[in-house]
């Protein structure tokens, strides 16, 4: 898939011209100035972001008048010494509030003997919150709050069990370093805290909880242990995208992604593998904060690699030597041949399959088509895992292959894909965003991994909406029965719409930033530099567009609805 962003061989005036277009006037001389080297204030426009959001003096008082803002009693839990006078709940319009305290020895029992209430609300220790943060809670949780949002979210009519809004940082009034959430996602959970120190529970839950015996530990981690465990009962969560608290955080951290790094979070991860049965490791990232279930695999199932191949020896000897030195041993390397011209591509191959056997080639005898020389490839494979590999991609360690196949044998996972990189390390792929630039694009393009602005999305595997064909893993049964790859789809979005079949059949689709390749992308085909491929390029777009339109309008759910649809770095349109 072709990203839409690429503006490489663009004179200024070029880029200025599609700036314009797609990212409007106000970003267009905002960028200007920053070349310029005139500093931009990105914080004082995010403050007037807040303030076109806010709810209004008139709208609050309005909310403090709806029979609405008694239709729940609150609770308020907070641990020991955690100061909640300043957090905000006195200014709340909604009125039925109490509070509880809990501590390292409270149970889900003691809560609920302890709180009258319907809905009980989590607050972590330096935390203030809107007035109108239960408000929109108990519309929410009453499922009526459609009309309030930007973006309306398929299945989002049942009332929610468990909720939780976005969050950005605040220092006195000034507010910055918005995090914009996906909805439920519980992979990128499990490698942080993402729901915040501030989140909501419907009574019902808890003693759903109660009832099945889930204890949770409370104290010292910021509700992680107890939003992992909520995460497995809930039955309803959902996602309000709009900034409803911040972090009271300094003056020097104002601009940082503010989220709970305390050593307890490990702990309590371990003890989520320990309840769901899962054997492996949980390993600190190099980013504080963050972590990552390193998975022993309980079988090793074997892995049909399908490389399309038409001569490029160069780059097929990268990529074959670089699987070659996989710790992941148990897999086959199907190249599919198409069109090859010269003589010693195909003594390449005939050297190839005497040096080892794990390697076959197949001839695709037809004209090029990316989708139908793959379909062509599974009809020969053995495997119970499908990878779908570029000729022009590079394993950058041992371990990327087998990181795969942890995800894609994940309960209720169809496929899964990598984190693939520009030899300049900058990030060519980090996922799919559904609806980025009319129809689809890859997240985080043109970025460094470890820039804090593509934090936490960049660090975390995490449910996504598609990833690209490049490195792309189905389970084979998956692929089978959505039918695999459209033909209709020659060269460009057969990626992107084989992931919309396997997420309309139920299954999950992760990203995952362990499994790191070098894609040299586009070295085999050429970019789309003639009026006849750009042509071609139009009408696949057009028919991705026609064929998932409900689901583009609809929005990515794990792509914030208050972020741009125009470039793919996670940024507002300030």
């Amino acid at each position: 898939m072709l990203s839409s962003f690429d503006l490489e061989g663009k004179n200024r005036a070029q880029k200025a011209a599609y700036y314009l277009r797609y990212y409007g006037a106000a970003f267009t001389v905002k960028k200007a100035l920053r070349k310029l080297g005139v500093p931009v204030n990105e914080e004082s426009a995010y403050m007037t972001w807040c303030r076109h959001h806010n709810a209004s003096k008139k709208e609050l008082s309005a909310q403090k008048k709806s029979a609405r803002a008694k239709e729940y009693a609150f609770v308020i839990v907070a641990e020991e010494g955690v100061d909640v006078k300043s957090a905000g709940w006195q200014e709340q319009t909604c009125k039925r509030i109490s509070f509880a305290r809990v501590t390292g020895s409270s149970t889900i029992s003691d809560l609920l003997a302890r709180a009258d209430g319907d809905i009980f609300v989590f607050c972590g220790e330096a935390v203030r919150v809107r007035p109108e943060y239960l408000y929109e809670i108990s519309l929410a949780a009453s499922g009526r709050y459609e009309r309030h949002i930007s973006r309306i979210r398929k299945g989002n009519d049942h009332p929610a069990d468990l909720l939780y809004t976005d969050e950005d940082n605040c220092t006195g009034k000034k507010r910055s370093r918005p995090f914009f959430k996906p909805d439920a996602s519980e992979q990128l959970l499990l490698n942080f805290p993402y729901l915040g120190r501030c989140f909501a529970v419907r009574r019902s839950l808890l003693e759903a909880m109660e009832r099945k015996g889930a204890s949770v530990q409370f104290a010292g981690n910021d509700w992680y242990d107890l939003s992992l465990q909520a995460f497995r009962h809930a039955e309803h969560i959902l996602h309000l995208p709009k900034v409803l608290f911040s972090n009271v955080v300094t003056e020097e951290a104002r601009g940082s992604f503010t989220h709970s790094v305390k050593p307890e979070n490990a702990g309590c991860l371990r003890r989520w593998m320990t309840e769901e049965g899962i054997r492996g490791t949980v390993e600190a990232s190099d980013v504080p904060g963050f972590f990552h279930i390193r998975q022993t695999l309980e079988q090793e199932p074997l892995v049909s690699i399908i490389i399309p191949n038409k001569d490029h020896l160069e780059d097929l000897t990268l990529c074959l030597n670089a699987l070659k030195r996989s710790d992941y041993t148990n897999f086959e390397i199907i190249i599919a041949e198409n069109n090859s011209e010269r003589e010693e591509t195909f003594a390449f191959y005939e050297a190839l399959e005497r040096q080892d056997k794990r390697v076959r080639i197949v001839t695709w005898n037809g004209s090029f088509n990316y989708s139908a020389i793959n379909n062509f490839a599974v009809q020969r494979a053995k495997g119970e895992l499908l990878l779908f590999l570029n000729n022009d991609t590079e394993c950058m360690d041992a371990f990327a292959l087998r990181e795969l196949v942890a995800s894609a044998l994940k309960p209720g996972v169809g496929a899964c894909g990598a984190m693939l990189y520009y030899g300049d390390r900058t990030i060519q792929h980090a996922g799919v965003i559904i609806g980025m630039g009319g129809f689809a694009a890859h997240a985080l393009w043109s970025l460094r991994d470890r820039d804090a602005q593509g934090y936490p999305f960049a660090l975390c595997e995490r449910e996504v909406s598609g990833v690209t064909g490049a490195c792309f893993m189905v389970r084979r049964a998956v692929y089978e029965e959505v039918g695999g790859m459209e033909e209709d789809f020659v060269v460009a979005l057969n990626d992107v719409d084989l992931a919309m079949k396997i997420r309309a059949a139920g299954y999950k689709i992760l990203f995952n930033p362990y499994a790191r390749l070098y894609h040299y992308e586009s070295k085999s085909r050429g970019y789309e530099d003639t009026v006849e491929k750009q042509a071609r390029f139009q009408t696949e777009i057009d028919r991705f567009q026609s064929k998932w339109e409900r689901e583009i309008t609809e929005g990515d759910p794990y792509y914030n609805p208050n972020l741009t649809l125009h470039r793919a770095d996670y940024t507002m349109d300030l």
